[in-house]
């Protein structure tokens, strides 16, 4: 009786979301990405045009990044389109896509995004989506899909395409590539590079974000507007949930427990992966603050099953009962933001010295008036920067005790921008 109840209250509260919300001024969050690293929870959007990340922290969803991209070619900042969060080499790493660009940063200290790589390319690509499949980075386009390897170099690519959602666009094995699109669930065969199934399923409006998900043995679920259904690789249908007439967005799991997870814009359902019956559901229309609306999904393991739910006017964290433990409202649009004018540089006046002569460093690319913690071979200073966030300072060359040349790293943080850069240096005996 439960399960009935809550939705047939939905119609009306799905109303008073969306009758509010040509009045509101923030923007909705409806994708993203969440990732488990050093057993903490991390998540990014770029739903707001800008980089977000952020993390879990005593049941608190903290902001500890937000950027965006500096065009200086027309003097502008551009949005970030899409995120994907990485661990390679126990270190934390973001890649991110504007337009004709890859981004890849590196997260220190859960303070400062150090830029690692920029790449636009030379074909006019336009780049819609950021991905991994396995252990490779995805970028997809309304062309195709390329496979890049970690020196961030194409290796591959599929002329699959999904124009009107690349979100739907997903891998989770080395043989297969899944899509929903015009009402159908397309599985790709990548390694006879041709379709190998497509089973029809029942969407409202046949355009639309929707993740599906596939599991160790290969079986496919996705949620329709009316079920969640699981498919085995010969398109049988395994098992499903009916829903009760709600949009479905996102399905998702952990790979670490046997539940699987999906939205359908009212809440969140919990199911069992092998019966495809209920184990837990909640209603997330005021869970985070009014406007809730459940739609993308990404569930993580970390110390048990972290839903992470896109939902509209903020992101939650529930746990593996769907109890909120964490939530991270959108802020105004309208509000003063502070960016970069330019793009970060750092300049010497000599790039070798002796051990307590000095040497002038002067930079750019930060926010303006902000704070700027210097290291210079463990030795530590700051500055502020002007209203340009550029600075000038004159530094004493540490004495690392060496009898030998030493080259070491000048390094700059920005206080409040989180951003980071660093010059080399080589301190010479006399």
């Amino acid at each position: 009786m439960k399960k009935f109840l809550i939705f047939l209250i939905i119609p009306v509260i799905a109303v008073l979301i969306f009758t509010h919300d040509g009045q509101t001024k923030t923007k909705a969050y409806y994708s993203g990405d969440a990732i488990s690293f050093n057993g903490n929870l991390y998540v990014s959007s770029t739903n707001s045009g800008s980089l977000e990340i952020l993390k879990l922290e005593d049941n608190s969803l903290k902001l500890i990044s937000k950027t965006k991209v500096l065009n200086a070619k027309f003097g502008r900042y551009d949005d970030f389109y899409d995120s994907k969060l990485s661990v390679e080499n126990n270190h934390l790493f973001i890649y991110a896509i504007s337009g004709y660009r890859l981004f890849k940063y590196e997260i220190v200290n859960d303070k400062n995004l150090v830029l690692i790589y920029d790449q636009q390319n030379t074909y006019w690509e336009w780049y819609t989506r950021v991905d991994k499949f396995n252990d490779n980075i995805v970028t997809i386009s309304d062309k195709n899909v390329k496979i890049w390897n970690n020196d961030l170099q194409v290796i591959d690519s599929f002329k699959v395409a999904d124009k009107d959602a690349p979100y739907n666009l997903r891998s989770y094995s080395q043989n297969f590539i899944l899509d929903v699109q015009d009402n159908h669930l397309n599985v790709y065969d990548r390694i006879n590079r041709s379709n190998l199934i497509s089973i029809a399923l029942n969407y409202k409006d046949k355009v639309g974000n929707h993740k599906t998900y596939q599991d160790e043995n290969s079986d496919i679920y996705v949620v329709d507007d009316y079920y969640a259904k699981k498919y085995n690789l010969n398109g049988k249908l395994l098992g499903s949930f009916e829903h009760i007439d709600q949009p479905g967005y996102d399905i998702s799991a952990s790979g670490s427990t046997n539940y699987i997870y999906f939205s359908n814009g009212s809440g969140v359902v919990k199911l069992d992966k092998e019966t495809m019956k209920q184990s837990a559901y909640t209603f997330t229309g005021g869970l985070g603050g009014p406007r809730g609306w459940a739609m993308g999904l990404k569930t993580v393991y970390n110390d048990g099953d972290k839903v992470v739910v896109f939902n509209n006017s903020n992101i939650l964290v529930l746990n593996d009962k769907l109890k909120k433990v964490a939530s991270y409202t959108s802020v105004d649009e309208e509000e003063e933001k502070t960016y970069s004018s330019e793009n970060l540089y750092l300049n010497l006046n000599h790039k070798s010295g002796i051990a307590l002569a000095l040497v002038d460093l002067n930079g750019g690319g930060y926010f303006p008036n902000e704070k700027l913690n210097i290291n210079f071979g463990g030795v530590k200073t700051s500055i502020k920067a002007d209203n340009h966030g550029r600075f000038e300072k004159t530094l004493t060359i540490p004495d690392l005790g060496t009898t030998f040349n030493s080259g070491t790293d000048i390094k700059v943080d920005g206080e409040t921008s989180k951003l980071s850069y660093s010059i080399s240096f080589r301190i010479v005996k006399e």
